[in-house]
């Protein structure tokens, strides 16, 4: 009865597949390590979500400042007009949004979760101070160029 049970080619449990083994472990934990190490610089960098927002509206307002005919700073410091090749654009608070309006028609958000915004103007500098709704502070100094007729 014995021998019914016992397959012919059957011989156990051989060191090529032991080793095939350690080989196909040795490269999951390799990757498991790497995943770690990966994993902390990404979630460091994704932390502050504001941060990529915030460095998207400096793009966005730098490229305004460019080869401007007009600038002035409005309404006590909460907004700016500037004229250029474009029209006249105003960038200014409204509620909890910083945004833009082109020659009068339809508003652009530029930066959002603004609690307070102050923009101050410097010789060839404009400087703006954004206060968060979580109490955080952002500052930037941008360079304003302005066309010489």
């Amino acid at each position: 009865m014995h021998r019914v049970l016992k397959c012919c080619n059957e011989s156990g449990y051989s060191l090529l597949e032991a080793l095939f083994q350690l080989l196909i472990m040795g490269v999951f934990l390799h990757f498991a390590v790497l995943f770690y190490y990966w994993k902390q610089p990404i979630e460091r960098q994704l932390e502050d979500y504001y941060a990529t927002e915030w460095e998207l509206f400096a793009i966005d307002l730098q490229s305004l400042l460019v080869n401007m005919e007009d600038f002035n700073v409005l309404m006590g410091n909460r907004s700016i007009s500037l004229t250029n090749d474009r029209g006249t654009i105003e960038v200014g608070q409204s509620n909890y949004v910083i945004r833009k309006l082109t020659n009068l028609k339809g508003y652009i958000p530029l930066f959002t979760n603004v609690s307070d915004v102050i923009f101050t103007h410097e010789g060839h500098e404009l400087n703006v101070e954004v206060t968060m709704l979580d109490g955080r502070k952002r500052e930037r100094r941008f360079a304003i160029g302005i066309r010489q007729e």
